[in-house]
């Protein structure tokens, strides 16, 4: 018998064998936005963009419970944290602690609770979601910038 037929009867697999194997696996893992991703565009963009993100997440992996339940989120925060920024006169920088306050319960209760802490996944990427931002949140920032400088 060749050492081959050998560790087939042993039940050792070959290289070849275990490459396969991982390429079937890799090809059935979801593509979802990191938890990384989700913080960076929430404290940079708002909370709203992070929970767009992870809105996506629970999409490629059918869950519309949480998919609601992260929207309704998302809205309620942001309109929040809006509202207490505007109704108190708070300078911007307040934003950045609610933004970031708004990631940890995208990622640390959503993300647990309805994609699973320990699941595997393969990263989507992050370029064309940070295109869309900036192409919504630079004429924003233009006109809050105009609009306070009065031109």
């Amino acid at each position: 018998m060749s050492e081959e037929e050998i560790g087939k009867q042993s039940g050792e697999e070959s290289v070849e064998e275990l490459q396969n194997s991982e390429k079937i696996v890799a090809e059935d893992l979801p593509k979802l936005y990191s938890k990384r991703v989700i913080y960076a565009f929430s404290i940079i963009f708002s909370t709203l963009f992070g929970t767009i993100l992870l809105m996506s997440n629970l999409k490629q992996t059918g869950n519309k419970k949480g998919w609601y339940e992260v929207l309704i989120f998302g809205v309620i925060f942001t309109a929040g944290v809006v509202f207490t920024a505007a109704s108190f006169n708070i300078e911007t920088n307040i934003g950045l602690p609610l933004n970031l306050l708004g990631a940890l319960i995208l990622n640390e209760y959503f993300w647990n609770r309805y994609i699973g802490k320990e699941t595997k996944f393969e990263k989507k990427s992050w370029h064309k979601p940070a295109i869309i931002s900036l192409v919504i949140t630079l004429p924003l920032i233009y006109i809050i910038l105009t609009a306070g400088a009065g031109v």
